[in-house]
């Protein structure tokens, strides 16, 4: 959805993923390294990661795509779901964003994970040393690879899925668990709308399936009249 705003994609073609080891600068082992004297040394590459992130992020603007979504509003009744961690949707206007995989220009504290610190975004980097009010390292508010995300927005986001009149899916790989089962919450009436330039492939048993296999913002810009014709 953000690639469309210069930022990387992360799965894919192309992907971060594909150049640079997830292990190393996202995953909860190296970042909760106890006293391993190679502790500080793990979570000063995962900042740099973070950090590097956090300045593009805010380096770059919501495109049409987000745009969009957010206009909808004017007529439906919207949630977006996403798995991307920069603000966009927000600062595009959507009033009612889950943040599944956490928000990258937020940081949180190592103790308490899930509860959000508001950053200073003519300051954003960490550095390790940088305490949480808990005493804590402050590391950014974002899900780690193999940290569980917060089950109160999981339930949030079933709950608006199996409520869906339409479910639209937009630049997706469709890969990353849990939220590729949300396909599989919606309700047997709700409408399924895939939006990606590249090759679909969905679970069986999805019905209504309608695929525009194009960019974020073109594809979006036909959704408003696809729904009108379902």
């Amino acid at each position: 959805m953000s690639k469309e705003s210069g930022l990387p994609t992360f799965r894919g073609d192309g992907g971060v993923w594909n150049e640079i080891d997830a292990e190393k600068v996202a995953s909860a082992r190296s970042w909760y390294c106890g006293r391993r004297k190679d502790c500080n040394e793990k979570r000063q590459a995962m900042l740099d990661f973070f950090n590097s992130l956090r300045r593009s992020i805010l380096e770059h603007e919501p495109n049409e795509g987000h745009r969009i979504i957010a206009e909808l509003e004017q007529e439906y009744e919207v949630t977006v779901i996403t798995q991307n961690g920069d603000d966009y949707h927000t600062r595009a206007g959507s009033s009612n964003v889950i943040y599944l995989h956490g928000e990258a220009l937020k940081n949180t504290s190592s103790a308490n994970p899930y509860n959000p610190i508001p950053i200073d975004p003519n300051n954003p980097d960490i550095h390790i040393g940088d305490k949480a009010p808990d005493g804590s390292q402050i590391r950014p508010f974002v899900i780690y690879f193999d940290e569980n995300i917060d089950i109160k927005l999981w339930q949030k986001a079933v709950i608006a899925t199996k409520k869906a009149d339409y479910f639209v899916v937009v630049g997706s790989t469709m890969l990353v668990f849990p939220a590729a089962d949300l396909i599989r919450k919606i309700s047997a009436d709700c409408r399924l709308i895939v939006i990606d330039p590249g090759e679909v492939s969905l679970p069986e048993g999805c019905r209504h399936q309608y695929i525009l296999q194009e960019g974020a913002s073109t594809g979006l810009d036909k959704l408003k009249s696809l729904i009108e014709r379902l």
